[in-house]
């Protein structure tokens, strides 16, 4: 496999989420990671259940962050950890933290110190709120910033309650937008000697992630509507009950339209408005009554069968275990166990979704263990 940031070396401070998520792509793509975890450990590797071998094993939610890192623990409250960290970072490329920056400046981690001690190494801060913002002092969690950034009022049924998304995927967006900025540094400073400090709040990458729902609000000046599995400015584009299930179906085009109108058994003659999306979304509840009817009588597979004969986008709602153990074979090696030798064991992890000529994009070194 290619490995395009193997000369790269990273010092992680980062704990939870975004960061380690962010140097486990820089890994993945063959930098040398190495991990700095406080005296007590990342606080995941005790997030659980579940855990690897009743509650003394490694946790699955720091699994999913940490592959291709070495680790050890460091104290940087104490002058021989914030002297064995400045010499780690006479060698190193980048470092990554996650501290408020209020708290980075008291450990002697805020850019201006770093920069006139190491010049040419890059620094990447992930924060809950921009630095130069009031909320700069507040801690910042996934689920904090889900619910402040509006991302909780446009998820959920229409007439429910305002609900996070399933997973913490402000984190994952900051993670990637972390990893995109290290790699842009690392390519200006190789293009003109100049390292620079990156920082990604979650604050703005959550919004950022509102993408056309902001776009819209901007446009309109009117708050956006929660659709639950409905898409605000396409129809049909949503799940529907069938006889045995439920099956998503997106229809993108047009043209799709007209060919599951005829599946339907609509009259797009008696109703020409229908074949542009503009009337369909303007008569959403008409028309998805129609097609709901239709789906109900049927199984998801003949739904799926006639959809898939005519190029129409649609899938079964799965659980998470169905794809990951019944159809794990099409996930091109998505599923990468990782040897680890000091329990002789095979780790089971989901790899990068980057293909690189073809082949994964995944680190060999399992999930570090923890020494105290």
């Amino acid at each position: 496999m290619p490995k395009p940031l193997s000369h790269f070396r990273i010092v992680d401070l980062s704990c939870v989420l975004a960061g380690p998520f962010s140097t486990q792509l820089l890994a993945d793509f063959g930098a040398e990671v190495q991990k700095l975890e406080p005296p007590e450990g990342d606080p995941t590797r005790g997030w659980g259940p579940p855990f690897e071998d009743g509650d003394a094993g490694q946790s699955a939610y720091f699994r999913c962050a940490n592959r291709g890192k070495r680790s050890r623990p460091i104290d940087l409250h104490t002058e021989e950890g914030r002297a064995d960290l400045f010499d780690l970072l006479k060698d190193a490329d980048v470092l990554v933290e996650n501290f408020r920056a209020d708290s980075a400046d008291r450990l002697g981690l805020g850019w201006k110190r770093l920069h006139a001690k190491f010049p040419k190494l890059i620094l990447a801060s992930i924060r809950g709120f921009a630095s130069d913002v009031t909320a700069s002092r507040r801690a910042g969690y996934d689920f904090i910033i889900q619910a402040e950034s509006g991302w909780m009022a446009i998820t959920g049924e229409p007439e429910g309650r305002p609900m996070k998304v399933g997973v913490a995927l402000v984190d994952v967006l900051a993670g990637l937008y972390c990893a995109n900025g290290i790699q842009a540094a690392l390519l200006h400073r190789e293009r003109t000697g100049e390292a620079i400090h990156i920082e990604v709040p979650l604050m703005e990458a959550a919004l950022a992630g509102l993408v056309n729902v902001a776009a819209g609000s901007l446009m309109t000046g009117k708050p956006p509507q929660r659709w639950g599995n409905a898409h605000p400015q396409i129809v049909p584009y949503q799940s529907f009950r069938c006889s045995d299930g439920d099956v998503a179906i997106g229809v993108g085009s047009d043209r799709q339209f007209e060919v599951l109108a005829m599946w339907l058994g609509l009259d797009l003659e008696a109703r020409p408005e229908w074949r542009k999306n503009r009337g369909r979304v303007k008569d959403r509840e008409e028309l998805v009554a129609l097609i709901e009817a239709r789906t109900q009588t049927s199984t998801v597979a003949g739904v799926l069968a006639f959809c898939e004969s005519n190029a129409i986008p649609a899938s079964p709602v799965r659980s998470v275990d169905d794809v990951l153990f019944r159809h794990g074979g099409g996930l091109h090696n998505l599923l990468q166990p990782l040897f680890d030798t000091e329990t002789n064991t095979m780790v089971p992890t989901l790899a990068s979704p980057v293909l690189l000529n073809g082949e994964r994009a995944c680190a060999v070194l399992p999930p570090p263990r923890w020494r105290s």
